[in-house]
């Protein structure tokens, strides 16, 4: 059976972290939506060059850019067995997504949500220092991880609502070492229906 999960949170929160885990624990191909987005800008594809003028000014890229570049990678490996890593940010990419497998004979089985605080956030910045300026990144300047901060504030309750009601959230206490977060995310993935 396959197995699709995505993983949501803050900016800063580590999901990238757990989504590696998780891919390597569950045999997953890991997609991070940023990555993506920054593969189509080194290709200098048509989209990515789009994409390109919205990250360098801390925008998100409009959802037709981000869709059709990630409908594009999933259909590479059948819309099957893996992990998103910061997508959905907005109640109406969720929908979509979810439309889209359902389009695809897939499932959507799990939207794990790392509830990590903005102090803890700030802190784990704080701690990596100057190492946090990643290279491959035009947009972790403090004006951008702001704007970005906003934009999931004002977004993520109704996405959390909407997959909860469908019994398709699962939200982890982030504010911890990665051992333990991910003992209780895979503990939550070996308890759904096929595993």
């Amino acid at each position: 059976m396959p197995l699709n999960l995505f993983i949501i949170g803050p900016s800063g929160c580590g999901k990238s972290t757990q989504a590696k885990l998780i891919a390597e624990k569950y045999n997953l191909t890991h997609f991070s939506t940023g990555q993506i987005l920054r593969d189509e800008i080194s290709a200098a594809s048509e989209l990515g060059l789009k994409a390109k003028s919205f990250i360098d000014t801390g925008n998100l890229v409009p959802d037709e850019i981000v869709f059709d570049i990630l409908i594009t990678n999933l259909a590479k490996i059948n819309n099957q067995d893996f992990i998103l890593d910061g997508f959905p940010r907005m109640l109406s990419q969720g929908q979509f997504i979810e439309n889209y497998l359902t389009s695809q004979n897939q499932p959507l089985d799990q939207i794990i949500h790392l509830d990590v605080s903005f102090e803890e956030i700030q802190a784990r910045r704080a701690a990596r220092g100057v190492e946090f300026q990643d290279q491959n990144r035009t947009d972790s300047t403090p004006k951008a991880i702001a704007a970005r901060q906003k934009f999931y504030d004002d977004n993520n309750g109704l996405i959390m609502d909407y997959f909860q009601a469908k019994d398709l959230l699962f939200r982890v206490n982030g504010n911890r070492p990665i051992e333990p977060i991910f003992e209780d995310i895979e503990k939550k993935v070996n308890s759904l229906p096929k595993n």
